[in-house]
């Protein structure tokens, strides 16, 4: 299973704009390139607080379309959102959540965030691609693309332009 981490940033690095939430500063090509690509893989994975964040978006999402899937510390707490098949929380680490994905048959994972569980899975070593959409803003504060330390040298796949100014890059993870 091919496990892809997918992000928007500024272009100092920030995946969130100060303390707000969400990716409202990325641009409308972004949004569009953002909800295309989602529909080649068959799990997204996030973490609780892009859930709480983004929960009606990805609640909307029609079941049977593609797994989502949500890391939370207290998964009992989302009990009334789950839909098993659709829309899962787990508390599991991530080698064994990858190892249990890989056995119910899945292909490609949608890594979608946040920072905490982008460095999880790198740490884990089970990050195999980086598209990373690099917005013209800059924060000088939010929230990082990692939460942790890491030394890792990745390997430039392709760059292309979305829209008039934002850069498009897509690394392989070796």
């Amino acid at each position: 299973m091919r496990i892809v981490l997918i992000a928007a940033q500024s272009l100092d690095g920030f995946i969130t704009k100060h303390a707000e939430p969400g990716t409202a500063f990325t641009s409308p090509e972004d949004k569009a390139y953002f909800r295309a690509v989602l529909a080649g893989f068959d799990v997204g994975l996030f973490g609780g607080e892009t859930y709480r964040v983004s929960r009606d978006v990805i609640r909307a999402q029609p079941p049977g379309h593609q797994l989502r899937l949500v890391m939370t510390r207290s998964p009992e707490r989302y009990a009334a959102d789950a839909i098993p098949g659709a829309l899962e929380f787990t508390d599991a680490a991530p080698a064994a959540l990858a190892a249990d994905l890989r056995a119910r048959g899945f292909q490609r994972c949608a890594l979608l965030g946040g920072s905490h569980v982008h460095s999880l899975f790198f740490e884990a070593g089970l990050v195999d691609e980086v598209w990373l959409t690099v917005e013209p803003v800059l924060f000088g504060g939010g929230t990082p693309l990692l939460a942790r330390r890491a030394d890792l040298r990745l390997e430039l796949q392709t760059s292309e332009k979305l829209g008039a100014h934002a850069l498009l890059l897509k690394y392989r993870v070796p």
